[in-house]
């Protein structure tokens, strides 16, 4: 009985023995299972804070970016050319006509206490003149200068003085006809006289202030109107 007793504690050790031997494997392949689980848990997060700092990294560079514009110096603005002089309003005939824009003015009209009228300058140059390339003689430069009264009241133009220039400046000794107020004409559609009183107008009007009556005259003219004050 006792012999028996024996082989049966005997066959039971041997038998906890070989199960132990066969869970092993399945435990050791969960405990690999596991460290693999935890490395990748670890890689993850590794990423993720490399990423979370690229990103902030990215994003302090471009405030830095946008600062550094911010605090640059401001372009210095282009110096505006200046505007031309004269302003070409006709060809005809073979010479070009050019609204003098300086000298273009308004006056009170003689003999009259709340009428304005346009005072202004025509250049005329001959389109092609001879330059000698053919052999024979040049003349000097040549070009006329005419003044004109523009009266846009009554839509009338009047004919003052022309002057003629050779080779240089004109002199400052014009004289014309002056002022008589029965040489106001009217206008003929599509005369030169048309043109030009059509341009005083419209040039008058854009860069000065200024019109038909002392209601609308410019503040300069009023000034020398009432003060007796010459600019």
């Amino acid at each position: 009985m006792k012999r028996f007793l024996v082989l049966c504690l005997a066959a039971s050790c041997l038998f906890s023995h070989a199960a132990a031997q066969q869970a092993d494997p399945a435990a050791a392949q969960t405990a690999s299972d596991a460290a693999a689980a935890q490395q990748a848990d670890d890689q993850a997060a590794t990423q993720a804070v490399t990423a979370s700092t690229g990103t902030l990294a990215g994003r302090a560079d471009g405030k830095a970016a946008g600062l550094q514009a911010t605090t640059r110096k401001p372009r210095e603005k282009k110096k505006k050319a200046p505007k031309a002089r004269y302003a070409q309003i006709l060809t005809d005939n073979g010479y070009r006509y050019d609204l003098d824009t300086r000298n273009l003015r308004w006056i009170p009209l003689p003999h009259s206490g709340d009428e304005y009228i346009i005072d202004v300058w025509v250049k005329l140059t001959q389109e092609a003149p001879n330059d000698g390339s053919d052999g024979t003689y040049t003349y000097p430069e040549k070009y006329y200068l005419a003044h004109y009264y523009v009266r846009p009241k009554t839509r009338q133009i009047q004919f003052l003085s022309e002057l003629e220039v050779t080779g240089g400046r004109p002199d400052n000794t014009v004289k014309g006809r002056g002022y008589q107020a029965q040489n106001w004409e009217d206008l003929t559609p599509d005369s030169i006289e048309d043109v030009i009183y059509e341009s005083a107008v419209t040039y008058a009007g854009k860069n000065r202030l200024g019109g038909a009556s002392r209601n609308n005259m410019s503040i300069r003219d009023a000034v020398e109107e009432y003060l007796r004050v010459s600019f």
